[in-house]
């Protein structure tokens, strides 16, 4: 399963089940929505960012970031997401025309890939899904008891 099979399979869940999708991007696309941090604002990419789902449903957003199979850097990149708020004011303009309770970023991957790496990264993130197919998508690491 590629990483735009794990995009796609997520986005149609996410779709069937009443999110917004507030931007998406397919790998090496670069059609999603870059996110500059807060301190760079005159530089065309330099920093930026571009998450692979925003979907927004309820007042809960989530943030995606998608891989055919479990890649560390992600997790880092998702922890510095959900600590250090670099991205705070891109992330509020982007969201600005939606009611937002409680943000989550977290990871998407094959069900099947998911492994004892993964389980020991999974803290850094707010979530896991695992794609089994299209359609069929499953929590791996829920620990905010999110529904898809």
């Amino acid at each position: 399963m590629t990483e735009e099979q794990v995009t796609k399979a997520i986005l149609s869940e996410l779709i069937d089940n009443g999110w917004t999708i507030v931007a998406y991007d397919f790998p090496q696309s670069g059609t999603g929505k870059l996110l500059h941090p807060n301190d760079i604002t005159d530089e065309k990419n330099k920093g930026g960012i571009i998450p692979d789902i925003i979907a927004v449903r309820g007042g809960t957003c989530l943030f995606f970031e998608n891989k055919d199979r479990v890649v560390l850097a992600d997790f880092k990149k998702i922890e510095s997401l959900r600590r250090d708020n670099r991205y705070r004011a891109a992330i509020e303009a982007l969201l600005a025309d939606f009611d937002i309770n409680g943000i989550y970023y977290g990871i998407g991957i094959p069900s099947h890939k998911f492994n004892a790496q993964a389980k020991a990264a999974s803290p850094t993130v707010d979530f896991i899904v695992g794609v089994i197919s299209v359609g069929k998508s499953e929590f791996l690491y829920n620990p905010n008891n999110l529904t898809l």
